[in-house]
């Protein structure tokens, strides 16, 4: 048999024998470690200092990720090296890291280290330096695993298969494995390039797709929750008649669009009628301490009543402190005009103790600066589901496609205007249908117009073929 043919044989033996519960283990403990606003930290010696640092790059692009690989900075590591030695190198850039219980460490490792045969001691002293921060530990090792299979909360041991082939083929399976976990649906948030590009080239075959292919999208089957956005009495009361509509939201700028004079009895008038749907009023100071008083009072006028607070004032200062209080005093927060996940990231240890609580995220704005505000919504949701009291709400959409887009990636809430209540009545129209009155609306248009074109000679008709 040629090696090629044999090397080729064992590799696929390698591939049958993995535990892939350990590598779903793997995956749950990262998801959880992103979700809690932790760190992934990848270290490994050699190829797995290789590895370590392609992981590092595929865990921030791919799964968005705040992931660092050590031993990409080679003047930190051998100037740690030179000063304190080889062990505590990698320990070292963890303590100055301040890692924490949120963190998590992914090793990548032949022999997964052994002290006493002083095997990759350097990975054995992060992994008990990380175990005593209270950090989740993660690997990918060969052999019997070492030290890291021992100690750490998931590991994958890629099996021997022939014990010539021990390094080639954990080396090949670290990378085969990394890549799986990032490709997790319950990790990957954004596309890979070539499948990117792989659909957006098939797209175009739609066109050619018949009208069966396309699924109508029914209003009936919706998971998002739709909160009514306005500040239109008429309009708010006759939306609260409609059963589609789960709550409210308003705000000063809607407010005085709506010609709203008396805050406070604008907001107790809607409060007579609608008494049992959430329903958001936001403060309207600058001042921090100011604004958690006028948060109370706000919260006062209603059982169901939801206080808006900015996640800054106009100077930029942080609202923060403002929106811890408020939770521990047991009033109801929407932390509002958010853009980034980070923000959200910052505000949730504030609110996960509290009452049931939301955080809205202005997609809609996101999307008038350029960027696609989808990644960045997905982010969030997945973020937020070890957070059961804190709902997401896609606020300010500009097109009733938004409301399908929030649905589909699992956002709890959407904000939408009156019009754009109206428009979903189109959901699941036949588009042949809907093309063909477009055409009739066109032409009656301009027949309404009396539109005419005078030309200097008749127009010539051809005669109908017999």
């Amino acid at each position: 048999m040629l090696f090629a043919e044999r090397y080729l044989q064992h590799t696929g033996q390698v591939a049958g024998q993995i535990d892939a519960a350990k590598v779903e283990a793997i995956a749950q403990i990262l998801k959880k470690t992103r979700n809690l606003g932790g760190r992934l930290f990848l270290i490994g010696s050699g190829g797995g200092a290789g590895h370590a640092s392609h992981a590092t790059c595929d865990f921030r692009k791919l799964g968005g990720f705040e992931a660092y690989c050590p031993t990409d900075n080679v003047s930190l590591l051998t100037a740690r090296i030179n000063d304190e030695g080889w062990e505590s190198s990698l320990a070292w850039y963890l303590k100055t890291s301040h890692l924490n219980q949120n963190d998590c460490l992914f090793v990548f490792s032949v022999g997964g280290g052994n002290e006493e045969k002083n095997i990759s001691t350097n990975v054995v002293g992060a992994v008990k330096f990380a175990k005593r921060a209270g950090a989740s530990v993660v690997g990918v090792v060969g052999r019997d695993g070492g030290y890291t299979a021992q100690v750490a909360d998931a590991c994958v041991i890629v099996p021997t298969v022939d014990s010539e082939e021990v390094t080639p083929h954990t080396e090949s399976f670290q990378a085969v494995i990394w890549h799986l976990l990032v490709s997790h649906p319950d990790i990957q948030l954004h596309p890979t390039k070539w499948e990117s590009i792989k659909n957006s080239e098939s797209a175009p075959l739609a066109m050619s797709q018949s009208k069966s292919d396309h699924k109508p999208i029914s209003v009936q089957a919706l998971r998002v929750k739709i909160f009514a956005d306005g500040a239109d009495k008429p309009g708010m009361l006759q939306m609260y008649t409609n059963p589609l509509i789960a709550g409210f939201t308003t705000n000063p700028t809607l407010m005085r669009m709506a010609g709203v004079k008396d805050y406070r009895g604008f907001a107790q008038e809607i409060l007579t009628v609608i008494k049992d749907k959430p329903i958001s009023f936001e403060v309207f100071t600058d001042d921090l301490d100011a604004m958690e008083t006028q948060a109370k009072e706000i919260a006062s006028w209603g059982e169901n009543v939801v206080v808006k607070i900015p996640v800054t004032n106009t100077k930029g200062e942080s609202t923060l402190s403002v929106i811890s209080d408020l939770s521990k005093a047991g009033v109801r927060v929407n932390v509002t005009a958010m853009m980034t996940s980070a923000q959200v990231q910052a505000v949730v240890p504030a609110l996960r103790h509290g009452p049931p609580s939301f955080v809205s995220v202005f997609a809609g704005r996101i999307a008038d600066s350029g960027r696609d505000p989808l990644p960045i919504m997905k982010e969030i949701v997945e973020f937020l589901k070890v957070c059961p009291n804190i709902e997401l709400i896609w606020a300010s959409p500009r097109e009733v496609l938004n409301v399908v887009q929030a649905d589909a990636i699992g956002c709890h809430i959407i904000t939408a205007t009156n019009d754009l209540i109206k428009k979903m009545s189109f959901f699941g129209k036949d588009l042949d249908e809907y093309s063909l009155e477009t055409v009739k609306m066109f032409y009656d248009d301009a027949r309404t117009a009396g539109y005419t074109l005078q030309f200097a000679k008749p127009l010539a008709v051809k005669a109908p073929v017999p």
